[in-house]
């Protein structure tokens, strides 16, 4: 019986020592996981700091194109000078954007922010989105003579998160700029410029249309076909007091390289797009800006356009210009841009413009290009595709333009995230 009662007692104990070395080593498990987590938190914090509070270096680096993405010293996306935080800086954000369409000539790569950002042994997905996102698609079609325009939209307005959101009220305001065209179809002057304007509310999964078809149908009958069109759209969404804008480029014409970028007073747009003079009176007149001030607040749409001037870096035979100044600089520093891209500079970019407008020609037939200054951004060091087995992410509400941006960063180890 004691022998019995023996074998119990240090079975007992056996069965005690393992559950109590289980626990420890869970314990100790746990430990390093919380801990590993929280250094992952740790840095994924400091990183968002530094992106969004601190202004880089060189400050102006976002205007400045003398500064590479080899020159650029420190990164950060705050505005210099701004007196609140969590302002970005919209030429900073547009150092990173690439469209599609057309690659950034001076395009900060992810390779090289994670040089900057002391991030190479991570992964990383850094997304710049606006809280309200306007899209816009064309809904039908106005032929006048051998133009033929967009006259319909529908109009798709999401959150952050791509969820339609009903109620919102869209204003979308039409511009149609009449150009007396001049000699050699290579000039033109601005005769006068209509803006119509029209409203509509979202249903209940964030879409509505607007259709320009009868109005523009009323503006042509009193038009003389001689004449050169540019026409555009400017769209402003506003919900639950939050506001957005977007731009689009009224063109049906197939294949138009529509897009641009601006990098300080710099413009760069498809070298297939012949830059004709435009004049209002007696000044250059070959872009308008917009003017996000009266935007913002209460639209005051007849003012809301600024024309202003452009000066384009290439001559009469196609060459690329080295007898002005500006344009030397642009292809001192961007000696591939004299190939690749049609490149000109504006007298005066308002800091306060969140899209350009250029009037330009593709192909012998009047086009607007639309450079907006509000990219949406969504890159990735490490693949979008990554699937890490431990990652963190957070997020901060700025202001670009005094319009609302959220800013996510996830971040993981790259030896537990690769795809």
């Amino acid at each position: 019986m004691e022998a019995t009662l023996e074998y119990l007692a240090v079975g007992l104990l056996i069965v005690l020592l393992i559950l109590v070395s289980y626990g420890m080593v869970n314990a100790t498990t746990s430990t390093v996981a919380t801990t590993y987590e929280e250094q992952l938190y740790t840095i994924a914090e400091r990183v968002m700091d530094k992106l969004i509070l601190t202004p880089g270096y060189p400050v102006d680096w976002g205007t400045n194109i003398q500064v590479t993405p080899d020159t650029l010293q420190d990164f950060g996306l705050a505005l210099y000078g701004a007196r609140s935080p969590y302002i970005v800086d919209p030429d900073k954000v547009m150092r990173l954007a690439n469209l599609s369409t057309l690659p950034n000539p001076l395009l900060l790569n992810t390779t090289r922010l994670a040089q900057l950002l002391n991030l190479e042994d991570y992964g990383f997905r850094l997304r710049i989105r606006p809280m309200l996102l306007i899209n816009i698609t064309p809904a039908g079609y106005y032929y006048y003579q051998s133009y033929t325009f967009i006259s319909a939209y529908d109009f798709l307005v999401t959150n952050y998160y791509g969820l339609g959101i009903p109620n919102a009220n869209i204003t979308a305001m039409y511009v149609v700029v009449r150009v007396q065209p001049g000699a050699g179809n290579n000039e033109g002057d601005v005769e006068a410029k209509t803006i119509l304007t029209k409203t509509c509310l979202t249903n209940a999964v964030g879409k509505c249309r607007i259709d320009y078809t009868s109005d523009l149908a009323s503006y042509f009958r009193q038009q003389r076909p001689d004449k050169w069109f540019y026409t555009f759209l400017i769209a402003r969404a506003e919900w639950q007091g939050f506001i957005s804008v977007a731009g689009y480029a009224s063109t049906s014409q197939g294949g138009v390289p529509a897009e641009g970028y601006i990098i300080g007073n710099y413009v760069f747009v498809n070298k297939d797009i012949n830059s004709p003079v435009i004049r209002r009176g007696n000044r250059n007149a070959g872009a308008v800006l917009v003017k996000d001030d009266l935007l913002q607040a209460v639209p005051e749409y007849q003012d809301l356009l600024n024309f202003t001037t452009v000066t384009w870096c290439r001559d009469s035979s196609g060459n690329f210009r080295n007898d002005d100044p500006l344009c030397n600089n642009a292809g001192r520093v961007l000696p591939s841009a004299k190939q690749w891209y049609l490149v000109g500079y504006i007298q005066y970019v308002e800091p306060l413009s969140s899209h350009i407008f250029i009037f330009a020609q593709f192909r012998g037939n009047p086009v607007a290009i639309v450079i907006s200054r509000l990219p949406n951004i969504d890159i990735a060091y490490g693949g979008k595709t990554a699937l890490p087995a431990n990652s963190v992410t957070l997020r901060r509400v700025c202001t670009i333009y005094s319009y609302p941006y959220v800013v996510e960063l996830t971040i993981w180890r790259r030896v537990e995230g690769f795809p």
